[in-house]
């Protein structure tokens, strides 16, 4: 089995029962694709057109107001980094998504997408299951910056490794919605608390 049969694999198997066969009808629609480290997948104004599943790296999604980034989501390993909103509505893009590591990932066009959501019911299941734990994620994170302090915020994200590990402290102030001088306080600050 190759690299990408077991890549497919594992993020089918994180939402449905995802068998050989299965792997096989859908493998045909996917490409193995890779981007150095400050490319983008997707610039401000393009259309969505790539559903992406990351296997290897992080990508950043962020949009820019009045000159300043604002970051909104990351994407991990076994995530989705594609562009959201566009990729459902066909509507361009408000955001920008790049490589903040080195990535790899599976690619799938939007026409063959859609194509298995007809053809495949195991597809069409996989889909719902990850855009409904994408949705929560969403909605988790909404109700986080509404009534949740910036210190709270950042020792919910931390209890992910993946977040210190992966992402630059100016992107992870962004995200926290904090400015670079701030997290670096509170980072002090927690750090002395729980010596």
């Amino acid at each position: 089995m190759s690299l990408t049969r077991q890549d497919l694999k594992a993020f089918l198997s994180q939402y449905i029962e995802a068998n050989d066969d299965l792997v096989e009808k859908i493998l045909p629609y996917t490409k193995k694709r890779s981007v150095s480290r400050g490319n983008f997948l997707l610039r401000q104004g393009e259309r969505c057109k790539e559903f992406v599943l990351i296997t290897k790296g992080c990508t950043r999604l962020f949009y820019i107001a009045n000159e300043i980034e604002y970051t909104v989501w990351f994407g991990f390993p076994d995530n989705v980094g594609s562009e959201i909103q566009s990729f459902i509505s066909g509507e361009p893009s408000k955001f920008f998504v790049e490589a903040i590591e080195d990535l790899e990932y599976l690619s799938m066009h939007q026409s063959s997408y859609h194509k298995l959501m007809e053809l495949v019911p195991a597809w069409h299941l996989f889909v719902r299951k990850l855009w409904e734990d994408t949705v929560v994620h969403i909605i988790d994170r909404i109700m986080a910056f509404q009534s949740q302090s910036a210190t709270e915020r950042y020792l919910d994200l931390i209890r992910d490794p993946d977040y210190l590990q992966m992402i630059p402290q100016k992107y992870l102030a962004s995200y926290l919605g904090v400015t670079r001088t701030s997290l670096s306080r509170l980072r002090r600050k927690i750090a002395t608390e729980r010596r």
